[in-house]
């Protein structure tokens, strides 16, 4: 895989894991904590790899958290960092992959103890499912 889809994969990977841990439960929820799941990476270019992460979230103000994160592929393991905040089901926030200079956006919706996080940047997409 190409230098440019790698570094967008495990970006929008670790983007994923630090947006999905970030959406617990609907109104009070506390993210505080590790979170882990996977999910659908896409390139710009259409291929997709599937990802394995983990997540920790630490509460930075009311409804917010800094997030840090680990995400694996058959490509390789990358991590970033990402800020979130939100309320009731709905979280959002920007992420950073300081060591492929790749940002994008993150959403989070919460379902009960699931979260579904979708990730987006110039260099593709992102589906993740996290649980603690």
């Amino acid at each position: 895989m190409q230098y440019a889809a790698r570094s967008l994969f495990l970006s929008l990977s670790l983007g994923a894991v630090l947006a999905v841990s970030g959406a617990a439960n609907a109104t009070s929820a506390d993210l505080t904590g590790s979170w882990k799941g996977g999910g659908t990476v896409t390139f710009s270019g259409g291929a997709s790899e599937r990802a394995r992460c983990r997540a920790t979230f630490s509460p930075s103000g009311k409804s917010a958290y800094d997030v840090s994160a680990t995400c694996a592929t058959q490509s390789g393991t990358v991590s970033q960092t990402a800020f979130i905040r939100g309320s009731g089901s709905t979280y959002r926030g920007t992420f950073y992959n300081p060591e492929f200079d790749a940002s994008g956006k993150i959403q989070i919706s919460v379902s009960g103890q699931s979260q579904t996080v979708r990730l987006t940047s110039t260099k593709g997409s992102a589906v993740i499912r996290l649980s603690r």
